[in-house]
């Protein structure tokens, strides 16, 4: 489920909040359904980070993701409140693992450095848009839009759907190589290739979203790198103290 949380009202429709809540407490009380939620921080709601997850864990939550929207840029401000937030959130998740052996936020209890992230678009997933086309997921027609002539186009884009059913044998591994390429150590940022960055493997980024901000595929905006670098530093803190 998609649930922003405290800061629900914020970034979706007003009155939602509490529908969802009713929702979310119907659901905790059946066992046979797996439920996962996550919820998505701007650079304005970041502060309300760790009172959220606090807000979801007490009413029993037991598997939680929470993202970082890279879309908008993070100022400074926005930057030190995160990793005032990352620090209570790895000190609530320290309290709940001694009082109940559990970790109910999914990135703090998986292992970091599974290799190399790579976007998946193209290669367990199409996306059928309402006027017929094929891409490798939902994202890039829309950061094409209004870029149907650029060379990066072609490279991405199946077809249509008709002329995908006739020729997919030609079109799919011609196309879904591009797709491979975006992977994390073939992007860069301003400052570096990001293949020579000593936390590439703790890092993921959809190249696509990225891309809405740095205008350019496999283009990391610098404030990107801070961000995954603070949450990264408080997992691996997290796991030690363990």
């Amino acid at each position: 489920m998609s649930f922003d949380c405290l800061a629900q009202e914020h970034q979706r429709e007003k009155g939602s909040f509490k529908k969802i809540v009713s929702i979310l407490q119907e659901l905790l009380k059946h066992p046979n359904i797996d439920l996962e939620v996550n919820s998505v921080f701007t650079p304005i709601t970041v502060c309300s980070l760790s009172d959220s997850i606090k807000f979801l864990m007490e009413l029993g939550v037991s598997d939680i993701n929470f993202s970082l929207s890279i879309i908008t840029p993070w100022e400074q401000s926005s930057i030190l409140k995160l990793e005032e937030e990352m620090i209570k959130l790895k000190k609530l998740l320290l309290v709940q693992y001694k009082r109940k052996a559990n970790i109910p936020v999914i990135d703090f209890r998986e292992d970091l450095g599974k290799g190399f992230f790579y976007c998946a678009g193209g290669k367990d997933r199409l996306a059928l848009t309402p006027d017929e086309e094929i891409w490798g997921c939902q994202l890039f027609p829309d950061y094409f839009k209004g870029k149907e002539k650029s060379p990066e186009h072609k490279k991405y884009y199946f077809g249509t759907l008709d002329t995908f059913i006739k020729h997919h044998k030609n079109i799919y591994p011609r196309i879904s190589s591009n797709y491979s390429q975006l992977s994390m150590e073939n992007c860069s940022t301003s400052n570096m290739d990001c293949f020579l960055c000593s936390e590439l493997k703790n890092c993921q980024v959809c190249p696509v979203n990225a891309a809405i901000a740095s205008r350019t595929l496999c283009q990391i905006p610098s404030y990107v790198c801070e961000i995954l670098k603070i949450r990264a530093k408080e997992i691996n803190t997290f796991r030690k103290e363990l």
